[in-house]
């Protein structure tokens, strides 16, 4: 949708509580303007547009303002109007319009769950009983219209060109909660006493650019989010395999069949430009066309995964220059150049700030330096909270007739208190470097150091054959990534270090961004692991076949590391921790489980669940106390898809079938027999039909198997788990008598896409789950979930 606008004076937008203001007319006169492909403009007052638009013509949609004319002319002498229903148009002046263009969805999402069995963790009032719908998404019972997530039922784009090389976007989007909140943090915030809730996001977005003789110049700043990305061990998100029987905010206009027969011809989906970038907020500048085909960005600001820290202001003297922050900084570039179809890039991503959430002015420094003694002089102070995740990378595409090849090496560092190199009260080699810090005292900043980094390599490199060198495709990846090399804005998941903790003595449930000894995704890779992925396919006629494998071990075994793995939970009863496990995603029903609890982990009967967004893990732990060995990782993927026709209309069968393996020893192929600690297998089938060009039908059925052996933890006859001291969260031990995890997990379901045009679209689907174990008796539940989207682009 565009509407274009003509000023005698400047326009003037101002963005703040929801408000554009822009020259409005004078009180009384209710004219618009339209304008053409050369910007003419065309003046119509409202005795004009009424019968417009009774004729079908809306303004907002003219294209030709020569046609407008000529139709508001012939409608007027129809009417035998008067002068003051007379069409002017304003070509004298030159001056380019400024349009605003205007676009975005509207979207309904219903959502019911009826749970038959359920956990008691959900069940209302049961983790505070003085907030008992604080959690109300996660209720065994339920009807909104969310599903728990804050995602947009309605979201408008304001975009606009002042000027030739200046661009500026704003967003609203809006979410709504069908729930009462009471003594929550909503409850102040957007709520009341009737249970409405509402609440309101506003991003503002501004870009200009320049074009000079050594290039072309771009800046984009302001927040919400800027999207982007560097390299994949820099900033890069990683795209997670989903099925195509859930619905996203993110889908796309078009044809709902069409978004399936891309998943069959291409093996992937349209998506979101936005897809595998990663949200920033602050500035970017990028550099393209410079001389000798050199290009660069540098981003700074925070992006998603900056919560948790406080940012030094550096303004002022003694404790005044640091001043409670929100949030850590992000500082990353790149500097690139292109050799004919080649191209090569240096990337750097540093991620720093202080760890206390909250700090108050005049106790920063006693709270964030403490005393070094170094050769029996105590007076040295060091930056005790100070936290920072470093990567230096180097990476090439090189793109040759019928192969590719992606490489990226460099190193990484994870610095904090607890991870760094030498211990600070001992010796002078223990700390990096002096600081030269001005707005300290003299006799502070002469005596004031930071930790020394510990360093670890990362290489990463990958070659695409084309069909022509071995008739099918294929696609070889090898990858080392030390333990240090920790960035959660990239395609590294965290293995090593559980950041982020209160104490040393104590869990934290909403870190979600450590997965101990995580199986992976094929092409999806782990900090602390090192390993190789191979990718192929081939074609029978009109069935399609990928074959996927993946081979990894851990590259040293953490087990003894009690700066990591904490127990179960953050109680007293948590057993220290527990720094030998594995943690495995439940692929089916796993966006249904992730509404058990939203971004936390120690979920579950048996505390040993994590959800994050629409993903669902679960960590087990290993019981061996003579530890000696690196856990290796085996996963196998087979993906069947075929197309064909059913009473002259198309049909779609996908069956996608997955086995993951982790055991104590490198293994050529999964181990498929109590050998292994852990054994998975999920099975998913697919079929949609396109009955109407408007209309398809889906239907999905997911089966699930999760074994576990004698070396892990263990349930007794009663289904409890076994501990060192019988309580329920401390450490597990072995016992010749226990049984190991034993899970079985299904679902179905029925969905139907009605597209009323290419903007809109109403999709509903309906799914039946359950899940048992047979030994850890206490995990199981059932259910019933239908979800209804009625989507409206514009």
């Amino acid at each position: 949708m565009k509407l274009s606008f003509h000023f005698k004076i400047p326009l003037l937008i101002v963005a703040f509580g929801g408000c554009i203001l822009a020259d409005n007319p004078t009180p009384g006169d209710s004219t618009q303007q339209v304008s053409d492909s050369k910007k003419n403009t065309v003046t119509v007052d409202s005795a004009t547009i009424a019968p417009i638009e009774k004729s079908g013509i809306s303004f907002k949609n003219i294209i030709s303002f020569k046609r407008a004319t000529k139709r508001a002319s012939d409608i007027a002498r129809e009417n035998n109007s008067t002068s003051a229903n007379k069409t002017t148009v304003d070509v004298k002046n030159k001056k380019k319009p400024i349009e605003l263009r205007f676009s975005g969805y509207a979207r309904m999402w219903g959502f019911y769950r009826n749970m038959y069995e359920y956990y008691p963790s959900i069940r209302p009032g049961s983790q505070n009983p003085n907030d008992v719908l604080k959690e109300w998404p996660t209720l065994p019972v339920n009807l909104s219209l969310s599903d728990g997530y804050q995602e947009p039922l309605a979201l408008i784009r304001i975009e606009g060109n002042p000027s030739l090389k200046t661009w500026f976007q704003m967003e609203y989007y809006f979410d709504h909660r069908v729930g009462r909140q009471l003594n929550s943090i909503y409850n102040s915030i957007n709520s009341d006493s009737n249970g409405r809730a509402a609440t309101v996001y506003r991003i503002f977005q501004f870009t200009g650019s320049t074009h000079t003789k050594i290039g072309s110049f771009k800046l984009t700043a302001g927040g919400g989010v800027n999207w982007f990305k560097l390299s994949p061990f820099t900033l890069w998100q990683y795209q997670n395999r989903d099925d195509l029987f859930e619905r996203y905010p993110w889908e796309p206009e078009g044809s709902d069949y069409a978004r399936y027969n891309s998943y069959y011809s291409q093996g992937d989906i349209p998506r979101d430009q936005r897809w595998g970038n990663q949200g920033t907020q602050g500035f970017i500048i990028e550099a393209t066309g410079l001389p000798s085909n050199f290009s660069a960005a540098i981003i700074y600001g925070k992006n998603q995964n900056s919560g948790g820290f406080v940012s030094g202001t550096g303004i002022g003297t003694g404790a005044a220059a640091f001043a409670s922050q929100p949030a850590q900084n992000m500082f990353a570039g790149k500097v690139g150049k292109n050799i004919k179809t080649h191209k090569f890039g240096f990337n750097w991503f540093n991620q720093y700030g202080y760890r206390p959430a909250s700090q108050d002015q005049s106790t920063y420094l006693e709270a964030n330096l403490q005393q070094l003694k170094i050769d029996g002089d105590s007076s040295f102070k060091i930056e005790k909270n100070r936290m920072s995740q470093l990567i230096l990378t180097t990476d090439a595409r090189l793109n040759f007739d019928n192969f590719k090849i992606f490489a990226e090496f460099g190193m990484g560092s994870f610095l904090s208190p607890e991870y760094n190199q030498g211990t600070p009260d001992k010796t002078q080699n223990a700390v990096l470097h002096y600081l030269s810090k001005p707005w300290l005292a003299n006799d502070d900043a002469a005596k004031t150091y930071r930790y020394k980094r510990s360093w670890d390599p990362a290489l990463f490199l990958e070659m695409e054959l084309d069909r022509k060198v071995l008739r099918i495709p294929l696609k070889v990846s090898l990858y080392h990534i030390g333990t240090q090399l920790v960035n959660n804005t990239s395609v590294v998941q965290n293995t090593s270090i559980e950041n982020f903790r209160a104490s040393p003595t104590q869990g934290n449930a909403n870190i979600i961004n450590y997965f101990q000894g995580m199986v992976t995704e094929i092409n999806q890779y782990a900090n602390n692991r090192q390993g190789v992925n191979i990718m192929t396919g081939f074609n029978v006629k009109r069935l399609k076949v990928s074959i996927d494998y993946a081979n990894a071990q851990e590259i040293t075994n953490l087990y003894n590391d009690d700066r990591s793995g904490f127990g179960r939970d953050n109680s007293p009863n948590s057993g220290g921790t527990f720094a030998n496990g594995i943690t495995f995603q439940h692929r089916v029903n796993q966006i249904s489980r992730s509404r058990f609890g939203y971004f936390e982990r120690y979920l579950g009967p048996y505390s040993r669940v994590m959800n994050i967004y629409r993903r669902t893990y679960e960590n087990i732990q290993i019981t061996d106390t003579d530890v000696n060995y690196k856990k290796a990782f085996s996963t196998m993927d087979l993906t069947l898809k075929y197309k064909f026709s059913v009473l002259g209309k198309e049909m779609i069968l996908s069956n996608y079938i997955n086995y993951n393996s982790v055991q104590d020893k490198v293994t050529p192929i999964p181990v498929f027999s109590d050998q292994a600690f852990l054994r998975q297998f999920y099975e998913e089938f697919m079929a949609f039909y396109n009955i109407h060009p408007k209309v398809t039908v889906i239907g999905f059925v997911g089966f699930e198997r999760a074994l576990g052996n004698m070396r892990t933890e263990l349930a007794d006859a009663n289904g409890n788990l076994i501990t060192v001291d019988g309580k329920e969260k401390s450490k597990p031990i072995y016992d010749a008598n226990g049984k190991p995890m034993n899970q079985t997990g299904r679902g179905a379901g029925l969905g139907i896409d009605y597209q009323f045009n290419k903007r809109s679209s109403l999709n509903i689907r309906s799914r039946w789950y359950d899940h048992i174990d047979k030994n850890f008796v206490r995990d199981r539940f059932k259910g019933h979930e239908i979800e209804t989207e009625l989507k409206i682009f514009f």
